[in-house]
């Protein structure tokens, strides 16, 4: 529960994790057809989908011990859920998160002190 109560955006990318779980189920439970041609779509689609979701969850995961490299990981996450525009919502809670996790990286950058 500590990785989504970051920030504001935290949340967001939880729900990208569940959507692209839900994305590669359903490439995995498609239609069925021996088509050779759906089995590498299927395969394509499935590890983009899986492959973004491990990516968020594990960004999410490690950001409070590694920021750079949790907040790389998440956005990359973030593109790969942007990628499936017919699913309507994902692509802008993607921007939002993307967005997010970079105004939070600007604002961690800049220095807090007011030494003179």
């Amino acid at each position: 529960m500590r990785a989504l109560r970051q920030t504001w955006w935290a949340p967001l990318a939880a729900v990208l994790v569940v959507a692209e779980l839900l994305v590669a189920q359903a490439f995995l439970i498609g239609d069925g057809t021996s088509n050779i041609l759906n089995a590498e779509s299927t395969t394509a689609g499935a590890t983009l989908s899986l492959g973004g979701a491990a990516a968020l969850a594990v960004g999410l995961w490690a950001r409070p011990k590694a920021r750079v490299v949790g907040n790389a990981l998440v956005v990359v996450g973030a593109v790969l859920a942007a990628i499936w525009v017919w699913t309507v919502l994902m692509t802008p809670i993607a921007i939002a998160v993307i967005v997010g996790v970079t105004v939070s990286q600007v604002r961690s950058a800049e220095p807090t002190s007011d030494t003179p």
